[in-house]
């Protein structure tokens, strides 16, 4: 009854809106992050020569941990050999919860890309009990 007694335009607003929020949400990092599957995972020795094809998409790497950065409690950093670098952003306890040298594998998108390595802003930890079949260059 509700939809019967609604005008034309308030009808084709009523119908479309949920279908805009949808498309809207879809296209947050955030969003993404929490809940979108990787476009693709490798490991931190082949990121340099994969990450470019996965710009700006949810990937994850797995690597050892070079360096953990958290003296700017805004902007944390976990590095990885091979040049790779995540951005834990404001999150100062799970990026202290990794120890340099320890195998770990990250999600994130792919922010930047360069011959020296690439950037994952925002990362986060990956479960290491979730399935990791990397991709090879």
């Amino acid at each position: 009854m509700l939809i019967r007694s609604l005008k034309p335009g308030a009808l084709a607003l009523f119908l479309t809106g949920p279908a805009l929020l949808l498309l809207l949400l879809g296209g947050c990092q955030g969003w993404t992050m929490d809940y979108g599957r990787p476009a693709a995972q490798f490991e931190a020795r082949d990121a340099i020569a994969l990450a470019p094809d996965y710009l700006r998409k949810k990937v994850t790497v797995r690597g050892r941990v070079s360096a953990v950065d958290t003296s700017d409690p805004e902007r944390c950093v976990l590095k990885l050999d091979h040049g790779v670098t995540a951005h834990f952003g404001t999150f100062k306890r799970a990026a202290e919860s990794y120890k340099v040298g320890e195998i770990v594998p990250l999600d994130g998108i792919v922010k930047a890309v360069d011959p020296s390595g690439i950037t994952l802003d925002p990362a986060f930890g990956r479960d290491p009990q979730a399935p990791f079949t990397p991709v090879r260059p």
